[in-house]
């Protein structure tokens, strides 16, 4: 079991201090607390018994700003003993001349003062509350000394060194998110050759509440928002921190850097969506959902942050290489991400807020600075480097969903909206959020079904999302007119959606059976509800009766009037499913028989796929 960071704040009087947080953005709004949105999820780990956060502590010790005569020195911290830490940042009142800065510091170890270490200015577009560098990690220290200096004779105020200790406790086992495949090919994922998948598999991925992060910081309360609309890109950064470090001490670094961005830049949460260590870890970073457009806090320009992932390489690349599992791992939650939100082709620019990036860049396109490290930023551009590998490895996606989505609007996202959530699924289910659609896929379906409109409202009203999809499951044809004006129906796999004019209403399960029996549809009329639940019992309203269901009772219709009818209405003909395009469905033919009613209900549940 491992807690939260320790904070230790070394404070600096006479307007000049020293403490330090980490951060990048300019923004309209904060990504943290996931939304109320009902955009399918990926699949969460099971929560086991989550990390107690020790309470963070923190000291202040004044520091008098630098006196040298002819020196462009502004801060100067002398070694300063203080409780024992880990990590290391500095950070500053915000002002416009953060490119000049140049910034050093040094700890005692047990084996005596380390070097003078430059750390890397971070840049922020407006959404950190101070200025301030990228952390180092440090392992163990007692002791800390920092210099501060300005090439242009601007002065940064309030300078700060901020110590943090993330306490000890490695990753427990099993805190691993599921890909949507076997666990012996999860495990495979990050180690096998790229390859050209068919679908690009989730690659495993640490989550929040296994490596012990902290709840965010008031975020999308602050100006700026949760999510952004959808991924356009990816935007690829190093955290300039230590390159010694073991597998096991790579959650407490991103613990020391969440600490440090929330206590010492001021940002609600940790900065990147995604951070990925040398050794091949991949660690979910801000909160709000895997597959999400969660809005991060990295690149220094507002829409660069909502319309891209922030990926982080854990390690300072302008001394290093990337390592081969660093850049295995890369690749593949690249991939998966760029081939789930149907990015594809993956080289060309784009126009991001005035800036032309490459769908795949580098922070230091968006803002000037050295980041993602002079070797990161190589391996990104090089011939079969980053972009290229990504580039072959989606280049063969094949999905019946999005083959769906491209018969609607050529993939031109004008009808469907953009993707909100990125197609997630196994090899007999696969489901994507766009703003107005909702697509379902199963291998035992000629293609892809959609939802949209009042009925999609009402079908996440009742848990539409996962493998289960709720009281009424995947649809299993698109909405279809019937012979009555204002009158449509949709069949989903355990009832249907009835849209009557501008409303939708639900049924399901043995009320739904009821409503299709005999001559009871055409008695009963159209719905005027769907199904209100209290308790066990259920009621449904129609013009002209209702059906009510006590408990497992086979349900009752009461009839309220209107004269009874002996021929049960014609059934809606479904408009005949367009014949998939090759590669819709590909090898993916596996009987699906009984997977929706075996699939476990409490994993779904904690999971948010569904909410009750």
């Amino acid at each position: 079991m491992f807690a939260g960071g320790k904070l230790v704040l070394l404070v600096a009087s006479a307007g000049l201090i020293l403490s330090g947080c980490q951060s990048p953005a300019k923004s309209t709004s904060s990504p943290d607390a996931p939304s109320a949105s009902a955009a399918p999820q990926a699949p969460q780990a099971p929560e086991s018994s989550p990390p107690d956060p020790q309470e963070t502590t923190s000291r202040d010790i004044a520091v008098p700003a630098a006196v040298k005569s002819g020196s462009n020195m502004v801060a100067e911290l002398a070694p300063t003993k203080t409780r024992s830490f880990k990590l290391v940042g500095v950070t500053w009142d915000k002002f416009d001349n953060d490119e000049h800065v140049t910034v050093e510091v040094r700890v005692r170890k047990d084996d005596g003062w380390t070097a003078w270490e430059p750390l890397e200015v971070d840049e922020d577009g407006g959404e950190a509350k101070r200025g301030g560098t990228e952390p180092w990690w440090t392992d163990s220290a007692d002791q800390v000394s920092a210099r501060v200096t300005t090439a242009s004779g601007a002065t940064p105020t309030g300078v700060k060194v901020v110590t943090v200790d993330p306490a000890a406790g490695d990753t427990p086992a099993g805190t691993v998110a599921p890909a949507f495949y076997s666990t012996s090919q999860q495990s495979s994922v990050i180690a096998a050759a790229d390859g050209t998948p068919g679908f690009t598999p989730q690659p495993p991925i640490i989550m929040r509440t296994s490596w012990g992060a902290k709840a965010p910081i008031g975020c999308g309360e602050d100006g700026y928002n949760v999510y952004g609309t959808t991924t356009l890109g990816v935007n690829l950064h190093h955290t300039a921190g230590s390159n010694s470090y073991s597998k096991s001490q790579s959650a407490s670094i991103v613990r020391g850097i969440q600490t440090f961005h929330q206590n010492g830049r001021g940002w609600c949460d940790i900065a990147y969506n995604f951070l990925v260590d040398k050794y091949g870890q991949i660690f979910e970073g801000r909160a709000g959902g895997i597959n999400r457009p969660v809005r991060g806090s990295d690149s220094g320009l507002n829409s660069v942050n909502e319309l891209t992932m922030g990926v982080s390489l854990m390690g300072n690349l302008d001394k290093v290489q990337p390592s081969t599992a660093m850049k295995d791992a890369t690749v593949k939650l690249v991939g998966w991400r760029v081939g789930t939100f149907y990015l594809i082709p993956v080289k060309g620019g784009l126009n991001i807020g005035g800036v032309w990036l490459q769908r795949i860049s580098g922070h230091r396109n968006v803002v000037s600075t050295a980041c993602p490290g002079k070797y990161g930023y190589a391996w990104l551009n090089a011939k079969g480097g980053l972009r290229d590998r990504v580039s072959n490895y989606v280049s063969q996606y094949r999905s019946a969903i999005k083959s769906a989505a491209w018969r609607l609007d050529g993939l031109k996202q004008t009808v469907t909206g953009p993707v909100e959530a990125g197609e997630v699924g196994s090899a007999t289910w696969r489901q994507t959020a766009f703003t107005k659609y909702d697509f379902f896929w199963r291998s035992s379906f000629a293609t892809a079904y959609y939802v949209t409109g009042t009925a999609r409202a009402k079908h996440r009203q009742f848990g539409g999302q996962g493998a289960y999809a709720g009281k009424l499951g995947f649809p299993t044809q698109n909405m279809t007119a019937t012979s009555t004006p204002g009158f449509s129906v949709q069949k989903f796999e355990r009832g249907a959606i009835y849209q009557v004019d501008a409303f939708s209403y639900a049924l399901w399960d043995d009320i739904y059976k009821t409503y299709n029996t005999g001559a009871n549809a055409a008695n009963l009329g159209k719905p005027t509800s769907s199904i209100v639940e209290s308790g066990s019992d259920k009621t449904a309203t129609f013009d002209n009766g209702t059906i009510t269901q006590t408990g497992t009772n086979p349900p009752v219709v009461k009839l309220t009037g209107a004269p009874a009818k002996e021929a049960p209405p014609t059934e809606p003909t479904p408009s005949p499913a367009p014949s998939p395009s090759a590669g819709d469905v590909g090898a993916e033919s596996a009987d699906v028989t009984g997977t929706a009613a075996a699939f476990p209900v409490l994993w779904l549940r904690r999971s948010g796929m569904i909410s009750a």
